[in-house]
């Protein structure tokens, strides 16, 4: 990899929507050359040596596929949601497994845990934090988020077997300024996380991924 082709790499990955106007045609290859030389990522002297350099880099473009499975995507919301991450601990797990029995999934009660090499994430309702802290205070808590909406993106089972599901979903919520705080799978549903006061514009953006295709 040359050091051009390097530092375009790193500029895409910080401004990905670059590629994403580039791939679709809204930019062409010598005005994207002359972006670079403008932003010092390459000089008025490799102006031909970007264009090379752009003919052979393998963009990324949007598989036809993975946008098919948007069309029969279904979406929920829920909101007051509450994550809580802990520092790792078997006596809190031990807690957590009496907390599941408990809870009844089907009225539609939320405590998902997520168990990391050093942390256990617990995301529930906000309207159990109270009952639940004489059973948390003695544990660490690392970092606590709050006002948080869940968005359910529960997709045709084709999609496990789809590419570029995920990255399509990060990308346009990155791209529109929506911060995802987490995100968890379950077979052919993903669930992102988001601030309350992002939601709706966040669930307008993923909606309209189905549009071109509805």
């Amino acid at each position: 990899m040359s050091q051009l082709e390097h530092k375009f790499r790193a500029l895409l990955g910080h401004q990905p929507e670059i590629e994403k106007c580039y791939a679709s045609g809204l930019v062409n290859r010598r005005a994207l050359a002359r972006y670079l030389v403008q932003n010092g990522i390459a000089q008025k002297s490799q102006f031909e040596a970007c264009i090379a350099m752009l003919r052979r880099y393998p963009f990324q473009k949007t598989d036809k596929e993975s946008l098919q499975v948007f069309r029969d995507m279904r979406t929920a919301l829920k909101d007051d949601i509450l994550i809580l991450d802990f520092e790792k601990d078997k006596a809190l797990l031990e807690k957590l497994q009496k907390l599941i029995e408990h809870t009844d999934y089907d009225r539609g009660d939320t405590l998902k845990i997520v168990v990391g090499s050093s942390s256990i994430t617990l995301f529930l309702d906000r309207a159990k934090e109270k009952d639940l802290e004489p059973v948390f205070e003695q544990f660490r808590l690392i970092k606590k988020h709050k006002d948080i909406s869940e968005i359910s993106l529960a997709f045709p089972k084709a999609a496990i077997d789809t590419k570029g599901v995920l990255s399509i979903v990060t990308r346009e919520l990155y791209l529109n300024g929506i911060l995802i705080t987490e995100m968890l799978t379950a077979s052919s549903e993903l669930l992102v996380y988001v601030q309350e006061r992002q939601v709706l514009e966040a669930y307008r953006i993923l909606k309209a991924l189905a549009k071109p295709y509805g």
